[in-house]
């Protein structure tokens, strides 16, 4: 069997955990992820690697090669958002292991070794922080973080790590050392529709747009809804109604440069009809490539809802989540992607990435490459989310070949 037959077959079984009737759901760290993570060790050692799991619980297979050179990693994600697709984040831990399948599968053995990686937990659904095993790997997840970082039901990252078999006591000890890879391969479904829109079957990603991610708790005054006056609410949905609005100004006044911004959660309390809301709390996504455009936005938000605050009578309190960078992925490995495609007659465009990966934390320590291929319409964290096959193999031989090339 190919290795492009197999992550065929890979994408149709690990579909299968957290699998509903709307959608997958396998958030990081749940008995549905680890269903998953069981079929991809399953392979691993099927294909003669060896298999670890590190102190945030990124799980690693291993093949060595003849010599002693650093070798590759291809890597991703098998964690979903809530009733999303079958193919964020496990196609490309298939591909890597398709990909190892057919490397294996020739002569003479790879001279350097051959790795491939899956991250826990790229989406913030279950935390709220992205991408924490990468940040594990590369030094950038403190202690701190794991005690601060909990989800819906009040379980803390550091519990919910120590449940799945995580050490998370030593994850500052537990990272990648500088240059310990030759490099770093993500394949990924592009999530937006540019490549499916125009006919391309390779998008070779030159930065990773980064998210600033924050909370806002608005606080207000519980009352009765039929026997409060108007003109006497403090009413905190209200005020957070025209901070979503205002939020959504910001993304599109910078729109020019990529920016987005988006209210991704809203939640209200004490949420019964007859109550005038007294809090309510929202969950701010701002990304783009361009730092002072994200900083631009941020600061018309924080501007805003100082606005509000004052014409309501009601207060906001402010939570950091987090505030990365944008990444730029290495240059020299871009173009030999690039000339892999020409080779192939595959056609292919440069362009940014809009949602944040683990290569752009990878990227930090290890050159790293991002290579996407189209999905339908671009519709991602869906469970219509859908990919043409006969395109997807376009972009899995050029992964095959690029990371053969340097192997070899």
């Amino acid at each position: 069997m190919s290795g492009f037959e197999r992550v065929q077959e890979l994408i149709a079984t690990i579909s299968q955990t957290g699998r509903g009737e709307r959608g997958v759901s396998r958030l990081a760290l749940t008995d549905a992820d680890r269903q998953a993570r069981d079929i991809v060790v399953e392979e691993m050692k099927a294909l003669g690697m060896s298999v670890t799991t590190d102190a945030c619980c990124n799980l690693w297979g291993r093949f060595e090669g003849s010599s002693d050179r650093p070798g590759v990693v291809i890597g991703s994600h098998l964690d979903s958002v809530p009733e999303g697709g079958r193919y964020d984040g496990a196609l490309g831990v298939a591909c890597g292991l398709g990909a190892t399948r057919d490397i294996l599968a020739e002569n003479p053995p790879p001279r350097r070794s051959l790795s491939v990686v899956v991250f826990t937990a790229e989406e913030s659904s279950r935390f709220s922080l992205a991408t924490i095993g990468s940040k594990a790997a590369t030094g950038n997840l403190s202690l701190m973080d794991t005690l601060r970082f909990r989800d819906r039901q009040g379980v803390t990252l550091l519990d919910a790590l120590r449940d799945f078999g995580g050490r998370p006591e030593q994850i500052p000890r537990d990272c990648l050392a500088p240059a310990s890879y030759h490099s770093y391969f993500e394949l990924h479904i592009e999530q937006g529709p540019v490549l499916d829109w125009n006919g391309e079957d390779v998008g070779i990603v030159e930065a990773i747009a980064a998210p600033t991610r924050f909370m806002l708790e608005v606080v207000g005054e519980q009352a009765h809804s039929g026997a409060c006056p108007m003109n006497m609410r403090r009413d905190a949905m209200a005020a957070a109604a025209e901070i979503v609005l205002a939020v959504e100004r910001a993304g599109r006044a910078e729109s020019e440069f990529g920016t987005v911004a988006t209210v991704g959660v809203c939640e209200c309390f004490p949420g019964a009809m007859n109550v005038v809301p007294g809090r309510v709390v929202l969950k701010v996504d701002v990304r783009g490539i361009v730092e002072k455009s994200i900083r631009r936005a941020c600061d018309e938000i924080k501007a805003r809802v100082e606005s509000v605050c004052a014409e309501r009578g009601v207060r906001v309190n402010f939570t950091l989540y987090s505030a990365d960078k944008p990444v730029a992925m290495d240059g020299l490995l871009a173009r030999r992607i690039e000339n892999v495609c020409k080779d192939l007659k595959v056609k292919y465009r440069r362009m940014p990435s809009g949602a944040g990966h683990d290569a752009m934390y990878m990227a930090t320590l290890i050159p790293s490459a991002l290579i996407f291929v189209p999905c339908k319409d671009g519709v991602s964290h869906n469970p219509a989310e859908a990919v043409d096959w006969r395109r997807v193999r376009s972009g899995y031989e050029v992964l095959l070949q690029t990371v053969k090339d340097i192997v070899r």
